[in-house]
């Protein structure tokens, strides 16, 4: 992911499992390239580095009826609304894609180890 304007990512971070609190800056909502999730991508409040994590849309037989509801359950996208208010309360984590100094081999995630909620998210780079 290329780094925001203005923002150096701290490469000298060790890696720690950390939660920050709410990162000050705003991040980005945006659909996936094939439609079926929404991304949420912006700078991790720890090492500084562009992060960008991919959320997916309903399953197909969690909870809806034939064949014909799980294909739109699946093909709906939810209202920017309704994304906001969940991924404002999702807690999210650094993916820079920097192995950063003593990563556990079985991290779940590639690096620094921060877990961090939003303050606020905009659509498509608009600020808001």
């Amino acid at each position: 992911m290329s780094e925001p304007r203005g923002i150096r990512h701290d490469f000298a971070t060790a890696y720690s499992e950390d939660y920050v609190g709410v990162a000050p800056e705003e991040f980005v909502r945006s659909p996936t390239a094939d439609g079926q999730g929404v991304r949420v991508a912006g700078t991790c409040p720890r090492c500084l580095g562009g992060t960008a994590t991919e959320y997916r849309y309903g399953t197909p037989g969690t909870g809806t009826k034939g064949l014909l509801d799980r294909l739109r359950a699946v093909r709906r996208a939810p209202a920017p609304q309704e994304q906001d208010s969940a991924l404002l309360r999702e807690v999210h984590f650094c993916e820079c894609g920097y192995a950063h100094g003593g990563l556990p081999a079985d991290a779940p995630f590639v690096g620094c180890g921060a877990s961090w909620r939003l303050s606020g998210l905009s659509e498509d780079g608009a600020t808001g």
